[in-house]
């Protein structure tokens, strides 16, 4: 985390659809005024960012606004509220110590997938995760590298790619480990893992340094078959893929935090 102060300027606030969230944004939208802020709709041209909702709004709102540069400040009005760091009982008190640039910054790199398919190259990036998988109830087989040594022929549903912050997401649902946010590292997760005579696939994660490239290229009929690519609840199809490359993106994000930010009080109150 980094320290750094702050001065009134523009905010934008992005604001979830819930029916709790509208009023939240015009509360904190006044408070907001009152302390110096002038209330921008272009997030390009914003000092400080606030987004009100709960965690699906904040991927959401990351990918819409391409991964912002400026201080984001999370409201929560969701359920788990692992990105926001305020209530919105909390808003008034924590006014202060916004505009003394009493906080600290905390820096959250996404995972990036590189796909080359067809001669062309695109690119998606999760904060969260990336999923990598074949069409539904089809055995999907890729050959997994890390760097430039093979790991295996996998086969199963797919593959997960997981960040630190994303590994209480899906990535845990499937079994995989919890990661420490302060952590330089990625997890891949195996989805439905096949383990017969005929397939031995790693039935458990493996989690490793985020300066790894992580290759995958499809391998038997998954060749010809349809990926479906998932990244923070956004979906794409590929009609195939010679090859996907997964690595930690040069982007990231700075959430607000305060100084009574504590994560392992946060996991413990809301998930474990």
């Amino acid at each position: 985390m980094n320290t750094q102060a702050s001065n009134a300027g523009k905010i934008f606030i992005y604001t979830g659809n819930n029916e709790t969230s509208g009023p939240v944004s015009k509360m904190l939208a006044e408070e907001l005024i009152a302390a110096g802020y002038q209330v921008t709709d272009d997030s390009d041209q914003a000092d400080l960012i606030a987004c009100v909702g709960g965690d699906g709004t904040f991927l959401h709102f990351i990918q819409e606004c391409n991964f912002p540069e400026c201080p984001i400040l999370g409201v929560n009005t969701g359920h788990l509220g692992f990105f926001q760091e305020l209530e919105p009982a909390d808003i008034p008190r924590f006014m202060t110590p916004l505009l003394a640039g009493d906080y600290q910054l905390q820096d959250i790199s996404p995972v990036k997938a590189t796909i080359y398919t067809g001669g062309t190259v695109k690119t998606h990036l999760g904060l969260n995760e990336v999923l990598i998988r074949g069409p539904y109830t089809h055995v999907t087989h890729f050959t997994v590298y890390i760097g430039d040594t093979k790991i295996q022929d996998f086969s199963g549903d797919g593959i997960l790619f997981s960040t630190p912050v994303g590994s209480t997401a899906y990535n845990y649902a499937l079994g995989g480990a919890i990661i420490s946010p302060d952590l330089h590292a990625l997890q891949m997760t195996p989805v439905a893992p096949s383990n017969t005579n005929a397939y031995r696939c790693f039935p458990s994660s493996i989690m490793y340094s985020d300066d790894h490239k992580v290759t995958i290229v499809p391998i038997r009929r998954t060749v010809s078959d349809p990926i479906l690519l998932s990244y923070d609840g956004l979906d794409v199809i590929y009609d195939h893929i010679d090859k996907a490359e997964i690595t930690k993106s040069n982007k990231s994000i700075r959430i607000i935090r305060f100084s009574k930010y504590d994560y392992w009080e946060k996991l413990t109150s809301k998930l474990l």
